[in-house]
């Protein structure tokens, strides 16, 4: 596409983003700088493409303070098919996804080398067996027995989470299961953590709920917001919030529970991702495994612990909101096929899951551990955080080099790195998300190298 269209498809996308509910009535706008340096593209567009929206009504300017998001309710019927757009938002803000990259720490990527495929190739023969036809009927809406009754096992076993086979649901995802949460909770105001997972935002809004987004601390969500606010459920991510890396601590899990047990429509959903891998420090317990009046929804996925294509997640209800689950009309099938649910959990029953489990903490222990080591000498230009647990942590530039810089270095040497502004648009510093679970370790060396090349002097 011509250069001089760049701004109508960065006003367009910008506008989706908008009229979609990315961004509220109010919510301050990236600054033309900070864009501009984000997206690597000149002030001039930024500045076409503000102009746009100012003219149209979709954002207004307070003098000295910025450019805000209009009251989109006041605004007149629009046509959104206007100077449609060959790009997408992902080609902007996903730094060309189609590109080749020598170099890339890519988030949600496991190591698939360390695998047990001929194990698990031995579970899909089994899941195929003539005896299994009743596998080839529609399955129970909350998936099959066998793995939910793995899972409260090995739940209560790893995460100290108590619950009933009968109070696991199974889906193909976390956003099909947020989404039957609001079903289920149907008109419940939520608190949810900012910067924060992307689908429970995209969820809420398409769903029309309201909700506050809450400050994280390096605690864990900022609970003193929740006095300001009378929501009465609370969504977090404990164990490693994303995309900030931040562990709840002890004190602050407690004083969370204690502010659901202060009112029977209050309840925490407790996201518990990445906690199988903690490499520092003791394990923290799941905020279920401390609540004492049935508080907690618990969620979580086998994406990172197995394989990301495996498409299995699962919730764990309250009862009482289990019975409202069993009564909801017009309940979705089941959406993960029989056989590979019957697959993970003959895999989970051998003993064969945990052992993985606990062969890949060590891999990925070895892994983070080589990344700080290496990057120690550079301490004073390089800030980390978040790497306490996971398979990604945060890094801040702290040796001057603006946003814009690093990424024309990181470019210049084929490395692919994500901006935090791709989470957090109000993140002014030179800040990026780093995963490294799906890089091999043969190859980690020369990625360090070369991330230590893009933003260091």
């Amino acid at each position: 596409m011509a250069k001089k269209h760049l701004y109508i498809d960065l006003y367009e996308n910008l506008k989706r983003q908008i009229i979609e509910g990315q961004y509220n009535s109010g919510d301050k706008f990236p600054s033309k700088r900070a864009l501009s340096e984000h997206l690597s593209v000149s002030n001039t567009t930024i500045e076409h493409a503000y102009q746009f929206l100012l003219d149209e009504g979709y954002i207004y300017s307070k003098p000295r303070s910025g450019y805000f998001v209009s009251d989109i309710e006041t605004l007149p019927i629009i046509n959104r098919n206007r100077h449609t757009s060959n790009l997408s938002n992902s080609d902007y803000f996903e730094n060309n996804v189609n590109h080749t990259y020598d170099f890339a720490f890519n988030l949600s990527e496991i190591d698939a080398e360390y695998f047990p495929m001929q194990q698990f190739r031995k579970y899909a023969r089994d899941a195929f067996e003539d005896n299994q036809l009743n596998l080839l009927q529609h399955t129970n809406p909350k998936g099959q027995w066998g793995l939910r009754q793995e899972i409260a096992r090995y739940l209560f076993n790893s995460r100290g989470v108590s619950c009933h086979p009968d109070q696991v649901i199974i889906g193909s995802s976390t956003e099909q299961l947020i989404n039957l949460l609001t079903d289920i909770l149907n008109d419940a105001q939520f608190y949810i953590e900012n910067p924060s997972y992307p689908p429970i935002k995209q969820v809420l809004d398409k769903k029309q709920f309201k909700y506050q987004q809450i400050p994280v601390n390096q605690t864990g969500i900022e609970l003193h917001y929740f006095n300001e606010f009378d929501n009465n459920i609370a969504y977090v991510t404990p164990s490693h919030q994303f995309p900030t890396g931040y562990v709840m601590n002890l004190k602050k899990r407690t004083q969370l529970i204690n502010w659901a047990q202060q009112s029977k429509d209050r309840y925490i959903i407790e996201d518990d991702y990445d906690s199988e891998f903690r490499y520092f420090g003791k394990p923290i317990p799941a905020l279920q495994s401390l609540d004492t009046q049935d508080k907690v929804i618990y969620i979580s996925t086998f994406s990172k612990s197995l394989f990301p294509s495996c498409r299995i997640a699962y919730l764990v209800l309250p009862q009482n909101l289990l019975a409202l689950y069993n009564i909801l009309p017009n309940k979705e099938g089941n959406t993960v096929p029989a056989h590979i649910q019957k697959m993970v959990a003959n895999f989970m029953e051998s003993g064969s899951f945990e052992r993985h489990l606990n062969k890949m903490r060590n891999v990925y222990s070895e892994k983070l551990k080589f990344i700080l080591n290496e990057l120690k000498p550079f301490q004073n230009q390089l800030e980390i955080d978040g790497a306490l647990a996971g398979m990604h942590f945060t890094l801040t530039v702290t040796n001057g080099l603006t946003l814009e810089q690093c990424l024309k270095n990181a470019e210049k040497h084929n490395l692919k790195i994500t901006p935090f502004t791709k989470y957090d648009p109000t993140e002014q510093s030179a800040k990026f998300i780093l995963g490294f679970g799906g890089i091999p370790l043969s190859k980690l060396k020369p990625h360090i190298d070369v991330l230590i090349k893009s933003l260091t002097f």
